[in-house]
């Protein structure tokens, strides 16, 4: 055993002879790392901050330390010193992934738009799942003046992260930015076009001041063309329609379905104002046909659920206004029409359901109000397609 023992130590002296002076360095900067990442785990990012820049005083090469400190400062804001600490680890290794992706985040914070776009397309090519680089280079092209390619960014992101509340904000943000740009170039172009017209009459139309609306509309008709022109007569109509002005209403959505007579929103709207009138032989086939047009419209399920409980075939009404549930379950008038059915068929377990999710739907929808006057009822239908009502009294029940 001792000759063995003795073989094992000269050896062990012989390596430690031979061992290059690099070795002590690894183990050094090594050290360094595990400190700076016990200190990250900690929440400590200046220490460890100050760990990688140990590392890398023995190993400045190491590209994943350089990317380290650069993501620890990026965190403290000093983006300043992270710029070049991302710079440095790319130069060595230029597919780390994070290091692209917040080196473009980091030009983004501190204006560089225009820097910060290279880094970011590589985060995504990279990763193509990577949320946070679709929407800070759809960011970064905003401030460039790039609408559309902004758009185009976040619609790819729109495919990969379906309803996702930050992409359908920037998507919204992007639209409105583009639509404004296009309409000032419009008003410079040409103020006196049909197409300037018909977009003023729509901004009075969202501020409901209507009778300039209709104004502007009638303007735009003047002006198009020829007055065959698609469109134009169904913005008409529709003002007359949020005004409540059923006559003029039903003859602009006649005047339109006789130019594009295939068009579900014109078609369910002339159904819904007939509805209204109580013409209920007349509207029934507008409202069918808007169903089969557009099965995904369930504004026109709606009414034809509320038509069949106003001529008294309630329970009829039961599958169209179920499909309204399905496609837009935060909805409440649908469930005070729902509870309407359930009280004609005698159900009373349902009734009082429904009954429930109504006025808890409604209290929501006042909350969201208080909170965010300017928005409409989310949880409902697109509110741009909905006319004012009566308010539903629970005493309409009794």
């Amino acid at each position: 055993m001792a000759p063995q023992r003795g073989l094992m130590l000269m050896l062990a002296l012989l390596f430690a002879v031979h061992l290059p002076a690099q070795t002590l360095k690894d183990v050094q900067a090594a050290q360094h790392v595990q400190a700076g990442r016990n200190a990250e785990k900690a929440g400590d990012f200046e220490k460890a901050a100050g760990e990688y820049r140990a590392a890398l005083k023995l190993k400045p090469e190491s590209a994943d330390t350089w990317a380290a400190l650069g993501h620890d400062l990026y965190l403290m804001k000093n983006d300043e010193e992270a710029i070049p600490a991302f710079q440095l680890a790319l130069k060595r290794k230029p597919d780390l992934q994070a290091a692209n992706l917040f080196l473009g985040m980091a030009y983004l914070r501190t204006n560089q738009y225009a820097k910060a776009v290279p880094p970011l397309k590589k985060a995504i090519a990279l990763n193509p799942r990577e949320l946070k680089a679709y929407i800070s280079l759809s960011i970064a092209y905003l401030e460039m003046g790039r609408e559309v390619d902004a758009a185009t960014v976040l619609q790819k992101a729109d495919v990969l992260f379906p309803k996702n509340t930050e992409v359908l904000y920037s998507l919204g943000k992007t639209y409105t930015k583009l639509m404004g740009k296009s309409y000032g170039q419009m008003a410079l172009d040409d103020p006196d076009s049909y197409r300037f017209h018909q977009v003023l009459g729509y901004s009075y139309e969202v501020r409901r001041d209507y009778p300039n609306a209709q104004a502007e509309y009638l303007k735009a008709l003047e002006k198009a063309p020829n007055p065959y022109f698609p469109g134009l007569h169904y913005s008409l109509g529709t003002s007359y329609w949020l005004e409540g002005k059923w006559e003029q209403a039903v003859e602009q959505f006649q005047a339109e379905l006789a130019i594009t007579p295939n068009d579900p929103l014109t078609t369910w709207k002339l159904g819904d104002t007939l509805l209204f009138e109580r013409k209920y032989e007349e509207a029934r086939p507008y409202l069918l046909q808007a169903i089969k047009e557009d099965p995904n419209l369930g504004q026109a399920d709606r009414d034809m659920g509320k038509l069949l409980i106003q001529t008294g075939h309630a329970e009829e009404a039961l599958p169209y206004l179920k499909k309204v549930v399905q496609l837009a379950p935060q909805e409440a008038s649908v469930h005070f029409l729902l509870a309407q059915v359930y009280r004609k068929t005698g159900n009373t377990t349902e009734l009082r359901a429904e009954l429930e999710t109504f006025q808890k739907l409604k209290r929501e929808e006042a909350d969201r109000r208080t909170k965010h006057p300017d928005t409409s009822n989310m949880g409902g239908m697109e509110a741009a397609n909905e006319r004012p009502e009566e308010e539903e009294s629970l005493d309409d029940l009794k």
